[in-house]
């Protein structure tokens, strides 16, 4: 995309250091970057053969609900306005079609077409994601829209890469599905073992042709994902190569506390992430800013205390504006599965309004009195530990339990009124979502789920001690 294509936009002049704070004290890395971020955030105008295009879409889509535009930010590297919401093409609505789960291609285009039509320019898919049919479904969806009216993100699974050779079949194959000579914004994907980086990104030699590819214009900009520790974290940024963007996990539950991964010897913070990141101007692309739904919705109160202070306002909104109240963030990805979270995203990015100082208190309130006692599982739903060689099905096990017994409490008492209501629900949901050959009592502790998990969430022992709870619960 040229940069004239779009209204120029003020940079970031903060790098916004925010050091030392909590959760609870978001105000210093918030007050002042929440002045500098509102500056950088516009809506863009379009050259003509963009803006008619977005106009057919408006019209095929706006009549159900007027939603504005989203916010542009500026990529003070490139000039590129992007949109501060993206879309992430990891959680399309599916449909069972020869016992098979597959997209939904037709409620899933309709997703798309409206987010088009609202201004969201970045799409951000991966070669495995869907069971690797979201990359080819992401390019049949964008291929009527002009190609410079949006950008696209895909990552190279290095994972699953066991040659140089055949991480340059997987390249090629990224331009086939996505119909398209180049990749806007190209990832190392979810960086999370140092031996594995050295051995394919450095020994295979797939990092030097990724940066022939860049040189070439095959990619434009060239970064990773990231789920590890402090000690990989910066080896690869600090390796000489001039980054274009990283994409982290960032939300306000990890801004102090930090994702699973985060260990003893090698902590490591989202709010430690952006710091580094953003002194050195390197944009941040966020990832699981409502922790995988978790903060759609907060148990003990947390609920309350934000919509008595924003009754129209959804409790994921906070999520989105604590992110994008951060001046470094470039694009903040959300999985829309339903046309009703998307309207939302959209209604809370257009126009974005970034978190004042007493909003800032509000959700540090909120956080304050969901942190006491919550024993929720850090699981995203990323489904990247699936399928389980003994068919247990990991996430679901899990959502069910984190919204019907965390978000949703089981008295410890019988004698409470609400106990008998709220252990039924538990049960019927479980064996409602669930089914009985795919609970936790399947589990038989292999661990081959154990190294797939960006959280580095203890699968067996959570599956187990779910399945314990459980049969203390049936035994009432």
């Amino acid at each position: 995309m040229n940069n004239e294509q779009y209204g120029k936009c003020p940079g970031h002049s903060h790098n916004c250091e925010g050091g030392g704070i909590t959760r609870r004290q978001t105000l210093a890395v918030l007050g002042a970057g929440a002045v500098t971020a509102a500056a950088s955030v516009v809506l863009g105008g379009c050259t003509s053969k963009v803006n008619k295009a977005i106009e057919g879409a408006q019209t095929e889509v706006r009549a159900a609900k007027n939603l504005g535009q989203v916010a542009l930010r500026k990529n003070p590297r490139t000039s590129q306005m992007v949109s501060l919401l993206g879309y992430g093409c990891m959680r399309f609505p599916t449909i069972i079609q020869g016992g098979k789960e597959i997209i939904d291609e037709a409620l899933s285009q309709k997703l798309i077409d409206t987010a088009y039509a609202h201004g969201v320019n970045y799409y951000d898919t991966a070669y495995v994601y869907h069971n690797g049919t979201s990359e080819a479904f992401v390019g049949r969806a964008l291929k009527k829209y002009p190609r410079e009216s949006f950008y696209l993100a895909t990552k190279m699974p290095g994972f699953m890469v066991s040659s140089l050779e055949h991480g340059k079949e997987i390249f090629e194959e990224h331009l086939r599905n996505l119909q398209t000579e180049y990749i806007d914004y190209y990832l190392l994907h979810n960086l999370n073992n140092f031996e594995l980086f050295k051995r394919v990104y450095e020994e295979y030699g797939l990092l030097d042709y990724l940066l022939e590819q860049k040189k070439a214009g095959r990619i434009r900009n060239l970064g990773w994902s990231f789920h590890g520790n402090s000690e990989l974290f910066q080896y690869v940024l600090n390796k000489g190569i001039d980054w274009d963007f990283v994409q982290i996990q960032l939300n306000y539950h990890d801004w102090d506390l930090g994702p699973a991964v985060n260990d003893a010897q090698h902590p490591v913070t989202a709010k430690w992430m952006y710091n580094e990141l953003a002194k050195r101007n390197i944009p941040i692309i966020v990832m699981e800013p409502l922790l995988g739904g978790g903060l759609a919705s907060l148990p003990r109160g947390g609920n309350a205390i934000l919509k008595e202070a924003a009754p129209d306002k959804s409790v994921a909104s906070w999520a989105f504006r604590f992110c994008a109240s951060l001046p470094s963030v470039l694009t903040i990805l959300s999985g829309m599965t339903y046309m009703e979270h998307l309207e939302d995203n959209i209604s809370t990015f257009s126009p974005l309004k970034t978190l004042t100082a007493l909003e800032q208190k509000v959700l540090a309130n909120a956080v304050g009195s969901t942190e006491k006692g919550s024993q929720r599982i850090p699981c995203t739903g990323c489904r990247y530990c699936v399928p389980c060689p003994f068919g247990v099905a990991i996430p679901d096990v899990f959502r069910n339990y984190n919204k019907n017994v965390v978000d949703h409490e089981i008295p410890a008492s019988k004698r409470d009124p609400n106990y008998a209501k709220a252990v039924s629900t538990y049960l019927s949901e479980y064996n409602r979502t669930v089914p009985k050959e795919a609970q936790a009592d399947h589990c038989v502790g292999c661990g081959a789920c154990l190294p797939k998990c960006p959280q580095k969430i203890n699968i067996p022992a959570e599956l187990e001690s779910i399945q314990a709870f459980t049969e203390r619960l049936r035994a009432k």
